[in-house]
């Protein structure tokens, strides 16, 4: 859990951080649902923006953002943990399911230039970002701050909640983060390469990509002329250096990193319709175990996420009532003394 979250039984989800939303999709509906909606409240703009890029047309777009969302719930539910930032999560599902869809005949609403990546030989789900190792081995906090803090440039009070931090750590978290990503970018170079000479130009990297003042070497231009994995080292460093959103989005995305990065800014979540009434906490029941009811719960919210994917936005919808299950007991009749004769 993010640093410094705290939650209690009547938390507001509007300020819970993602990492706590995605548990609370395994507690029981009535506070299951509520976590779900807050997901897509702040995450499905950037998904359908992400599924626009990937296919031909809205309709199309809206059918695979639903597809991503449902599967990402199905999986959190099943205890799946995102291994990176939860909307990043959500746009490598959507690359994973274009890779599905490009498989049959779903392949006609895909974009060309995407079809045509996806049919020249990538791996079964898609062709992996070239940053995306690196960004992987950072922590958790970190992989957020980048995320949200440089590549959607999202407002740093937004960036907090959603990883549980204070405006302040955001602010001087977030440089830290983008240069330890720097340096898990060289580790991973230098550690693919053959040449056991490389990880002696370590230090000749690094201060040949410094921001200020960098140190031209000789020595560095020599090798790198012979050596793959350096070049690529020094690229990486230079260009997170110079324009590292752009980078970001083009290292860690699998398709359209620039036009996603690009689109307009930060997806903006949409304000709720209104503060949702708390709960009166209901009277004790007999409930079937917390296993069997969360998958029943978990039924309703995957069906109502399916077909209610916001193709009339502004129009709100109400919220399913979740069904009450209990357990009804049968007991065995008392057996019927025989009369006395």
């Amino acid at each position: 859990m993010a640093q410094g979250y705290r939650a209690g039984p009547d938390e507001d989800v509007q300020d819970t951080p993602d990492v706590r939303l995605t548990e609370l999709l395994r507690t029981p509906t009535p506070t299951a649902y509520p976590a779900l909606q807050e997901l897509r409240r702040r995450h499905r703009p950037a998904v359908l923006a992400y599924a626009r890029l990937c296919t031909t047309g809205e309709s199309t777009a809206r059918r695979l953002a639903a597809e991503v969302l449902t599967t990402a719930a199905r999986d959190t539910a099943r205890g799946i943990e995102p291994k990176v930032p939860l909307r990043h999560h959500l746009l490598l599902l959507t690359g994973r399911a274009a890779a599905s869809w490009a498989r049959d005949e779903r392949a006609a609403g895909l974009d060309p230039s995407l079809l045509l990546v996806l049919n020249s030989g990538a791996a079964p789900d898609g062709p992996t970002p070239p940053l995306l190792p690196a960004f992987q081995s950072l922590s958790s906090r970190d992989q957020g701050l980048v995320w949200y803090g440089v590549l959607e440039e999202e407002p740093q009070e937004r960036t907090a909640a959603y990883l549980g931090l204070r405006p302040a750590d955001v602010a001087h978290g977030t440089p830290q983060a983008l240069k330890a990503l720097a340096q898990a970018c060289l580790r991973h170079r230098l550690a693919a390469s053959d040449d056991p000479r490389c990880a002696d130009f370590r230090r000749l990297i690094e201060e040949a990509v410094r921001p200020e003042g960098p140190r031209r070497s000789v020595d560095l231009d020599t090798h790198k002329a012979r050596c793959p994995c350096c070049t690529a080292a020094f690229e990486d460093l230079s260009a997170l250096r110079d324009t590292p959103r752009q980078t970001l989005a083009e290292g860690l995305l699998p398709w359209g990193g620039t036009a996603y990065a690009h689109r307009g800014g930060p997806a903006a979540a949409p304000a709720p319709q209104g503060a949702a009434p708390r709960r009166s906490r209901p009277r004790r029941r007999r409930y079937l175990p917390a296993s069997v009811a969360l998958g029943t719960a978990l039924v309703s919210l995957l069906v109502f996420l399916l077909v209610h994917t916001e193709d009339s936005p502004g129009q709100p919808v109400a919220a399913p009532t979740p069904p009450q299950v209990t357990v009804t007991t049968t007991s065995s009749p008392s057996p019927v003394a025989s009369p006395t004769p």
